[in-house]
């Protein structure tokens, strides 16, 4: 382990005086309250008025099959579970404000080691390629609000570290404060990609196994799909079950068993199929979003490795658009943008990576600009890193380019 390292573990833990030159930033409790959690706040205050309606729509109606009344459990199921959603982020957020004040950030003139509540992270400064916070400048409030802040590395074993925004005023003070400290990127002025693979598809699968020559980074899978699941469906079945139980017999005679098993397909098949066919479209990723080598970036899709070459690429940007979901509300669903000068642009969902858009756009930008090519302080640290894998054969025989523009995120 490197002696700067232990040296910031000690400063950390308040053992040792800071070395002069380093800065060590003690967390203050951030926030816990901001425009996301007022919008739970009032998801379970919707749940608990629509559970209300609800009981009081039966005993006028003396029925639980009422149509509107069954609308109403519908409603109040949605927010209910919306609410436990909120609930869980809460925790996590007062887990964070309870130990704030016992985490600590050093940044010494030899990289970045921060003292968390379940972790402790340390990055050498020469792999921070970029730091990046969540959302873009025109949508961010000026106040405290509860975002963390990503520095993002340039190494085989983590994209990123995130740090909670405990560490200064906003989360886009302390992003400043460590580009700062972290200072500009050496690039190139006239970057000289090398020459891409023979054979995409071998690359594609040594990095799934994990075998990757020197530079070359892979972005993981993410499972934020399962979000965007038929849970309208769902919930419409739960609903449906839960007043047949409690109809009387004479109701449930006349409704007959048709509607018991429509429910039951729609409770339990709908999820089931849907599942099975969105499993089945990614299954070809075999676990990674994205590939990143020197030379360009791989994604596979369905039809086969679709390639983007760093002197191709044109612009990255992240979409965002706001869609109505039964169990999230109205959520911002977001996505990484690849615009090609040889080819329309490739749209990534980012419920599909597993890193944040922000994270996947600094790792495509760096190697866009040459900032990781051979030669760079950033290049040489990952090669050293990405040199205790086991390296790839160096015949990569043929291969013809995939051309499908078809979106890899299944947006």
């Amino acid at each position: 382990m490197s002696e700067w390292i232990e040296t910031a573990r000690a400063v950390a833990r308040g053992t040792r005086e800071a070395p002069a030159g380093w800065q060590v930033i003690r967390g203050e409790r951030p926030a816990l309250i901001d425009a996301e959690s007022v919008r739970g706040l009032l998801a379970t205050m919707v749940a608990v008025i629509a559970w209300a309606g609800a009981v009081f729509r039966e005993m006028v109606a003396g029925t639980p099959l009422d149509p509107l009344a069954l609308f109403m459990r519908l409603v109040a199921l949605a927010m209910t579970v919306r609410a436990v959603l909120f609930l869980r982020e809460l925790w996590q957020r007062v887990r964070v404000w309870s130990s704030a004040r016992s985490s600590t950030l050093v940044l010494a003139p030899e990289g970045l080691y921060a003292r968390l509540a379940d972790e402790e992270a340390a990055v050498d400064k020469d792999e921070i390629v970029g730091v990046t916070e969540r959302g873009v400048w025109q949508s961010r409030s000026a106040g405290r609000r509860y975002s963390p802040v990503y520095v993002v590395v340039a190494s085989p074993m983590r994209t990123h570290v995130e740090l909670p925004p405990i560490f200064d005023a906003t989360p886009g003070v302390l992003a400043e404060r460590l580009m700062r400290w972290r200072g500009a990127v050496e690039l190139p002025e006239e970057p000289q990609f090398p020459a891409p693979a023979s054979l995409a598809s071998k690359v594609y699968d040594d990095a799934a196994r994990g075998i990757r020559d020197p530079g070359t980074l892979v972005i993981q899978h993410g499972d934020g799909w399962m979000r965007r699941g038929p849970w309208a469906t769902v919930l419409l079945g739960v609903a449906i079950v839960e007043g047949f139980l409690r109809a009387s017999p004479e109701e449930r005679d006349a409704l007959g068993a048709a509607v018991v098993f429509t429910a039951g397909m729609a409770l339990v098949l709908t999820p089931i199929v849907w599942v099975w066919l969105t499993r089945r479209s990614i299954a070809p990723r075999q676990g990674l979003a994205m590939v990143l080598t020197p030379a360009e970036l791989l994604m596979r899709t369905r039809g086969g490795v679709l390639r983007v070459r760093w002197p191709s690429l044109q612009r990255l940007s992240i979409d965002t658009r706001g869609r109505l979901s039964p169990i999230e509300g109205w959520a911002i669903h977001r996505a990484l943008v690849i615009k090609r000068k040889d080819g329309p642009p490739i749209t990534y969902d980012e419920a599909f990576l597993g890193v944040p858009a922000e994270v996947a756009l600094t790792l495509c930008d760096a190697h866009a600009s040459g900032a990781l090519l051979p030669g760079s302080g950033v290049a040489q640290r990952s090669g050293e890193l990405s040199r205790e894998l086991p390296e790839t054969a160096a015949d990569r025989g043929t291969e013809r380019e995939a051309s499908d523009p078809s979106e890899p995120g299944d947006r």
